[in-house]
């Protein structure tokens, strides 16, 4: 059986051109309009994950040029980026800036404008259920959770779960918790990650804003402005003064998937 272990990739961003692709791409796996519609908006750039090597170019080839075409690569081949480094400050620097990080031993990493690939926003909700009679093993899961929510995206652990002790006999509490986050990613693949919530805009001197929305937009738009980075959905919709709910990404993965796309997808910005 031959492996299945190629990836396709759209060169431009697919939703810019989703009424011209959705035809082409139903024809070319004999599936209906809805869902080839639905394959597009739900691969993040990519059309396909797990192709063999001659479906992968049966299907670029049937994409051909239409909405800048698309590419097939092994996924062995496919470059990884690396965990973020969270960041909470910025100065600005002559030709560039430079990011504060979290941990107060680590030194500032100074970044040039050219450096700055990939400039991203994120937002999700999720549903959190938290069973608080189980001790020591259920409050080390909380914090667990919470602190790869803070790895990847800036929002810190504390606040996102109750405060002070539970009582047994209480049931599990449910709630849910939105996340809004930014993502700076560098030429050579370094990450950055950032809250605007928990983040000090004051590098943005007479350009700060009054609420951390506002200082957040004008944050990406400072980055944008000086440098060629590309931007994501998320970071788009922000720019055109959008809700970040209309890239609706249903979790933290499919993020992560939009930036891999953007990472290995070579000359991918808006049409």
């Amino acid at each position: 059986m031959p492996d299945v272990n190629y990836s396709v990739l759209f060169r431009q961003f697919p939703l810019d051109h989703l009424d011209a692709l959705a035809p082409v791409v139903a024809q070319t796996y004999g599936i209906p309009d809805y869902d080839a519609r639905t394959r597009i908006r739900k691969g993040w750039g990519f059309l396909d994950r797990n192709a063999t090597d001659a479906e992968a170019l049966r299907v670029v080839d049937s994409i051909g040029e239409l909405a800048g075409g698309a590419v097939a690569i092994d996924n062995d081949q496919l470059r990884s980026l690396p965990a973020p480094n969270v960041i909470t400050a910025f100065e600005s620097m002559e030709d560039g800036l430079a990011l504060r990080m979290q941990s107060p031993q680590v030194p500032a990493r100074p970044i040039g404008w050219s450096e700055i690939g990939i400039v991203a926003a994120g937002r999700f909700s999720e549903e959190i259920i938290l069973h608080e009679a189980g001790g020591d093993t259920t409050k080390m899961a909380g914090m667990m959770v919470g602190l790869g929510v803070f790895m990847v995206t800036g929002v810190p652990p504390s606040g996102l779960f109750g405060h002070g002790k539970k009582k047994k006999e209480e049931k599990p509490a449910k709630s849910t918790r939105v996340i809004t986050f930014g993502r700076i990613v560098t030429i050579a693949g370094e990450q950055f990650a950032f809250s605007p919530d928990h983040f000090d805009f004051a590098g943005l001197a007479e350009n700060k804003q009054m609420n951390a929305g506002a200082n957040f937009r004008a944050f990406l738009g400072e980055l944008a402005g000086h440098s060629t980075a590309r931007l994501n959905l998320g970071a788009r919709l922000i720019m055109d003064n959008r809700s970040l709910t209309f890239a609706n990404y249903g979790g933290l993965h499919d993020f992560e998937t939009e930036l891999l796309w953007m990472y290995n997808a070579v000359g991918v910005r808006p049409a």
